[in-house]
């Protein structure tokens, strides 16, 4: 797939190469008679990428013309078509000026017209040749000569000429009170000098020394994503977006790999200036922009909570030029896509049987052959449970603009979208607001509000209770209506009970906003000062009343209602000084000082009885109408508080060489008090070749820059209590002593003695640059990103009396190394604007050390049997178990797989069982043959997408694909009874001699099948079309007359093909939660992935 994206890249640059060659190559065969020569030129254009200008005050293009003409290049047929016409013509790549043949001078011009002459230039003074020069709003143009001259006539005294050039920034200028125009057009430079969020302040992206990839608004909004951080899967290289199905769920993102094990290792987001942990609450078109910090130099000066990377999102903001009314919206329908074929009634009774008849024969018994005559229904679980069309809708109407002093904007976003699973809904409602307002010369205040009601029935995740349910056994009793039990073939759940009788609502509100103001001590040195917070307010609460099942006894004989309340409350307090201005004639300097003060405080409260009574609109769903006997009740909570002192420099000497040093002294209160201050300093280089004297006569490079940066940050996003010893008061642990109760305690964790921060220290080599008139951008990072005392699990001597088995202490280092590569490149052919972007990034993850004397963690536990050890030498988590030889066909086979003793290895073993590789070479299959299996962590990821726009039409199509990780497929393992298999498997299980070598029998619940091995673990890698769009802006004389200045309608298909081979739903697995670092890539509940069609409009007014 790799190689398809970089052929689609060099097809792109091969086109726009081509084009001098255009006009030579494109053949016409053309046949008027007594037609109008406009009509002849509309029948050019509309054959070929040919566009003509010329001015209809002076080219009669209404002239009668005859011409027949076959396989004619361009030249001949203008030449046959314009003669004795009066109009002569000039080919300027794809754009052909048509001009009268009198002479300017004698030319009239009417009262209302005139004449504006020029010259442009680039800002060398050199001229331009071939620069488009337009009349705003019309087709009335020329071209400028080989000199940059250029003359247009008879155009309005109020006009507004257009100038633009490909690689140079397209300028506007009023012709109102002058008759000479002399333009000098910068290069655009793809961003050269864009200036970029990099944290507390601002930089022009050719001064950066770190590693910062930058995205803009229109680069995410067009996705119908109902997390703004789901949109980023592809954009940025070594960015890895894990994203789940589930309906408004966060996706799991890494930054250049996984550098911990028990750590918080999501990257910290800055909204506005607001530190946060997620991004629920924005939608994709409230963002602005986005600033990706990847290394160390780059996040080092966010310290505590940065060590895993930093996104900056800068929301949109008003406009002193006009006030803008913009509305976008789309509705659609979610389809489940890859969903599993599962074996039929008849299949499945067909592998009870085999499997029956094998264990009788293992056992010596005897087995009663199920009679599938007597099974006369045959139910799809998947397609019970899963919706056929789930919908989905979002809008969004903003207001925004200002005048010279103040700014504004405000907006409100409504999202709702059904979930696969029956039931499953999720809305969002936010608010937002922001004003920026000079209220002196020398003070600027302001502040961004965004405010979010999140609702959601959710529905309890049942796939893997479909895909193990017997499909023998009806959904319903056709008699009674009631649900079926499914005791005839095990304790197994119907699947539907669990989705309609779980009455699971959330609710939630969340305030995200800052305040700040800006002194100007003059316009060199400012002062400023910003306070945000982060809060929230969650209620969950599930609901199960009575029910009764056909054929079974009822689960719920009693009604059962859980509560759970949680607050959550972050503020940070900044302050600082920052001068900016020059140290010598060509030296730029920006120096910062700052401090920080931040606190994360969050409560829950949990409470549950039994016996509440359900009556209608849920009135009595409350904990004090249940019985108090059956109550049980639990709460907890966080404080984290730190604090910080900061400075950075930067300098830039001739705009050809850059230094940026960071230094930072955080404190945290998750450390022992003798341990919680530490400093970590940064260092970023960078080296502007293009401007060397070396460099002056080369063509090749508008802009070429080396970097280098080293980094060492800290991470305090730990398991909070990771540094002191617990206890538990629980009744067991009193005694009676004198007639007296008195309560004991029992230490439920016992702590490490000296806890350290865990420590990122990492170097960042690149180069970047751009060619071909700015038309090709390219960038090349290598990375060495080293964590230094990781938080890692240490085992406990069961001496010390402490109940928990392992603890949490600075125990190993992890390597992430690795390089990441971007490319694109853009060209505009007359009025065909097309873009290709495309980036790929390999990454090594290894844990290098451990302590002396610590052993590594077993981890992915299912059915308490682990699947990942985490060791040195190795990625973190990978997976463990035995290598499959094959599949033992016959008695034979197993009697003749001998040891070095002459005995056989699996003695045991039945034909269709595994036949294991013996590691140790003892004679023996156990636990000492487990192997090293492969990785769920991705060794490389790719993207790729094209853009295109002509006369108003665009289309878009991403693609991404990772790959090099592998997945455990528990749902096959967790065959322990008579749950059911899937298609794959029935047509590829042995069931004879000879009939596969590579998947077991039937009895796959034996117990030396089902243990983990390599038949379980399987290739992740996959590639998908991730997004098709096709759009279509309507013309604006259609639109301009009732007050609209842009109407833009759509078509979309997200996630619409997905291409792997693992045996699965998806081979996105995410995973979170404290100990998920050893658990990814275990498939055992994943929720259904869907593809997205939807329509939808965005309006300007």
């Amino acid at each position: 797939m790799i190689r398809w994206s970089l052929f689609f890249l060099f097809l792109g640059i091969v086109q726009s190469w081509a084009i001098d060659s255009y006009s030579q190559q494109t053949r016409f065969s053309l046949n008027y008679e007594k037609v109008k020569l406009v009509d002849v030129l509309n029948d050019i254009e509309d054959q070929s990428e040919f566009h003509f200008l010329y001015n209809e005050n002076y080219v009669d293009v209404n002239q009668v013309v005859d011409y027949k003409g076959t396989n004619q290049r361009i030249e001949r047929v203008l030449a046959e078509v314009l003669s004795g016409k009066g109009i002569q013509y000039a080919i300027h790549d794809r754009q052909i000026v048509l001009t009268p043949l009198e002479n300017p001078a004698t030319t009239p011009v009417g009262q209302d017209s005139k004449v504006v002459s020029g010259k442009v230039t680039n800002t060398s003074g050199e001229p331009l040749p071939g620069v488009t020069v337009l009349v705003k709003g019309t087709t009335t143009g020329t071209i400028t000569d080989s000199n940059g001259q250029f003359v247009l006539r008879g155009i309005p005294g109020n006009a507004t000429l257009v100038f633009s050039f490909i690689g140079m920034k397209s300028q506007e200028a009023s012709v109102e009170g002058t008759e000479v125009l002399n333009i000098a057009l910068q290069d655009e430079t793809i961003g050269i000098e864009e200036v970029v969020a990099v944290g507390y302040g601002t930089m022009k992206k050719s001064d950066l020394t770190g590693s910062v990839a930058v995205l803009k608004s229109e680069e995410i909004a067009y996705k119908a994503t109902a997390n703004a951080a789901q949109a980023l899967q592809g954009k940025v290289a070594g960015l890895q977006v894990t994203n789940s199905g589930a309906p408004g769920s966060s996706p799991v993102i890494r930054v250049r790999g996984l550098g911990s094990v028990r750590s918080d290792t999501e990257p910290l987001y800055v909204v506005d200036g607001v530190l946060t942990n997620d991004i629920t609450f924005l939608s994709n078109n409230d963002i602005e922009s986005i600033s990706v910090l990847k290394d160390a130099s780059a996040s080092a000066i966010y310290g505590v909570r940065a060590a895993n990377g930093v996104i900056i999102i800068t929301t949109k903001r008003g406009n002193k030029d006009r006030i803008l009314v913009s509305y976008s919206g789309y509705a659609g329908v979610q389809v489940p896509v890859d969903v599993m074929e599962m074996a039929n009634a008849k299949e499945y009774i067909q592998l009870l049987n085999e499997k029956g008849e094998i264990a009788a024969k293992k056992t010596g018994g005897s087995f009663t052959p199920y009679d599938a005559s007597k099974y006369n229904v045959s139910t799809d679980w998947f397609g019970e449970i899963l919706r056929d069309n789930a919908f989905t809708t979002n809008h969004d109407l903003s207001f925004s603009g200002g005048n010279e002093k103040t700014l504004f904007a405000t907006g409100i976003n409504y999202f709702e979208q059904e979930g696969l699973m029956l039931f499953d809904l999720y809305k969002r409602i936010n608010v937002r607001a922001s004003v920026d307002s000079k209220v002196r010369d020398y003070l600027k205040i302001g502040f961004s509000l965004n405010l979010s009601n999140r609702n959601s029935d959710n529905s309890p995740n049942v796939a893997h209770a479909a895909y193990i349910a017997p499909p023998a056994v009806a959904m319903k009793d056709k008699a009674t209506g009631n649900y079926m039990a499914m005791t005839e073939f095990g304790d197994y759940a119907n699947p539907m009970v669990g989705l309609v009788f779980t009455d699971d609502k959330t609710s939630s509100n969340r305030l995200v906003g800052s305040g700040y103001a800006e002194l100007y001590f003059n316009k060199n040195l400012t002062f400023k000062t910003s306070y945000g917070v982060d809060g929230g307010y969650v209620r969950d609460r599930i609901y199960l009343p009575k029910y009764e099942l056909v054929g079974g006894n009822p689960s719920d004989e009693i009604e059962r209602l859980q509560r759970r309340m949680s607050y959550s409350f972050d503020w940070y307090w900044d302050n600082t000084l920052t001068y900016t201005g020059k140290v010598t004639p060509n030296t730029d300097m920006t120096a910062m000082l700052g401090v920080s003060a931040q606190e994360q405080q969050g409560l829950f409260l949990f409470g549950s009885r039994l016996g509440v009574p359900l009556f209608p609109k849920n009135n009595t769903l409350y904990l004090n109408l249940g019985t108090p006997d059956s109550q049980t009740n639990n709460d907890g909570g966080s404080h984290i508080a730190s604090s910080s002192y900061f400075g950075r420099v930067n300098i830039s000497h001739l705009e050809k060489y850059m230094l940026t040093a960071t230094v930072r002294r955080d404190g945290s209160s998750i450390f022992p008090e003798d341990n919680r201050f530490d400093i970590f300093p940064s260092i970023g280089l960078g080296w502007v070749l293009s401007k060397e004297g070396f460099m002056a006569n080369q063509t090749a490079f508008e802009f070429l820059k080396l970097r280098a940066s080293w980094g060492e940050m800290g991470n305090n996003k730990i398991p909070e209590l990771t540094a002191f010893g617990t206890v538990d008061y629980e009744t067991w642990n009193s005694t009676e002593f004198g007639g007296t109760i008195h309560q004991g305690a029992s230490a439920t964790y016992i702590g490490p003695a000296n806890l350290l921060w865990e420590k990122t220290q990492e170097y960042d080599l690149a180069i970047e640059g751009y060619m071909f008139n700015s038309r090709l951008t390219f960038e090349i990072d290598y990375y060495n990103k080293k964590t230094i005392g990781a938080i890692f699990p240490v085992t406990v001597n069961s001496a010390l009396g402490a109940s928990n088995s392992s603890y949490l202490d600075n125990n190993a280092d992890v390597l992430n190394r690795g390089v990441e590569m971007s490319l694109g490149w853009k060209n505009s052919i007359g009025q065909f604007n097309y873009r290709v972007n495309g980036n790929v990034a390999f990454n090594h993850n290894e844990v290098v050390a451990l302590k002396p004397g610590t052993i590594g963690i077993y981890g992915g536990f299912m059915n308490v049997n682990s699947s990942t050890y985490t060791t040195v030498g190795h990625p973190i988590g990978e997976f463990y178990g035995r290598k499959v030889l094959g599949i033992f066909q016959n008695v034979s086979e197993i009697q003749n797989y001998k040891g070095p003793e002459g005995t056989p290895i699996q003695p045991n073993a039945q034909p269709g069982d595994f036949k294991y590789a013996d590691q140790n070479g003892d004679g023996v299959i156990n636990d000492k043959d487990r192997t090293f299996l492969g990785s769920a962590l991705p060794t490389y990821n790719f993207a790729l997408s094209y853009y295109m726009e002509y006369k108003g039409l665009d289309f878009q199509v991403d693609l991404y694909g990772q790959g090099g990780n592998h997945i455990y497929n528990a749902k096959r393992f967790r065959q322990i009874g008579n749950e059911n298999y899937d298609k794959d498997f029935y047509d590829n299980r042995w069931h004879g001699e000879g009939t596969s070598n590579t998947y077991p029998s039937a009895d796959m619940a034996s117990q030396d099948n089902k243990v983990v091995n390599s038949w379980t673990i399987e290739k992740g890698d996959f590639w998908r079309i991730q997004n098709v769009q096709l759009g279509y802006t309507l013309p604006s004389s259609l639109t301009s007359h009732v007050g609209i200045g842009q109407v833009r309608l759509y078509a979309n298909a997200a996630n619409p093909k997905t291409f792997f081979k693992y045996k699965g739903f998806t081979p996105e697995i995410a995973k979170t939660g404290p100990e998920s670092a050893t658990s990814q890539g275990v498939d055992s509940y994943v929720y259904p992935m869907s593809a997205t069609y939807n329509f939808g409009v965005n309006i300007n007014f």
